[in-house]
């Protein structure tokens, strides 16, 4: 295919998409948090869903969450401990070496202790790290645990012809057996973006909520 053919299909795949999906994400997307230290991630997140970019959803998903968490622990240890007469650079600047380093699950657990989010948030985003942000930002094929493929039996003698060739006959008309789709990384990819698909929104939509739970709370300081 040539790229003038691939970019016409492309244009014809966003013309399909983007009124639909826009429906969809249209109040989370015109409804800003007024951060600009989280804005512009949430406003990204909302285009690749409109233009059907449902993988980068889920990555820019888990920056969003992790961002958020700090960027809100940063901020209510800020207010909580601020100085009189301090200058603007070093207002924030405990709080940022505080947090900033943290990894996920202790960010997580610091939100909770910290007021920011609930018990049930933090057992809810827990399980996000576990389901979505270590499958989608560090390739961990547990996404694929328990789901199962037809697929052609076949062997290492198979793959003389060439991947392509060997993908091919792996998933031809004439399957004739069952296999986990974690032990078959050639095909990984393909089926990575209908998982995304049906994941991407609900998991962006209700981290989102949580955004604006926590937002609310630091304002109310």
């Amino acid at each position: 295919m040539n790229t003038v053919s691939r970019i016409e299909n492309f244009v014809n795949e966003l013309n399909l998409c983007i009124t639909p999906n826009y429906e969809v994400i249209s109040e989370i997307f015109n409804d800003a948090y007024k951060y600009p230290a989280l804005d512009p991630i949430r406003d990204e997140i909302c285009k690749c869903i409109i233009c059907g970019l449902y993988q980068a959803t889920m990555t820019l998903t888990n920056h969003l969450l992790e961002r958020s968490l700090k960027f809100c622990l940063a901020i209510k240890y800020s207010k909580e401990n601020r100085k009189e007469e301090s200058i603007i650079e070093d207002v924030f600047v405990e709080g940022i070496e505080m947090y900033y380093k943290l990894d996920l699950q202790d960010t997580i657990n610091r939100a909770c202790s910290q007021g920011l989010i609930t018990k049930p948030e933090k057992k809810e985003l827990l399980t996000y790290r576990e389901r979505f942000r270590n499958p989608y930002s560090h390739a961990d094929a547990n996404i694929f645990k328990d789901i199962y493929v037809k697929g052609k039996t076949m062997s290492t003698e198979d793959l003389k012809g060439g991947l392509e060739e060997f993908f091919k006959k792996c998933f031809d008309d004439n399957t004739d057996s069952i296999v986990p789709l974690k032990n078959i990384p050639f095909a990984q990819g393909i089926f990575q973006i209908k998982i995304a698909k049906n994941d991407c929104i609900p998991y962006f939509s209700r981290v989102d909520e949580i955004i604006r739970n926590m937002l609310k709370k630091i304002n109310q300081d």
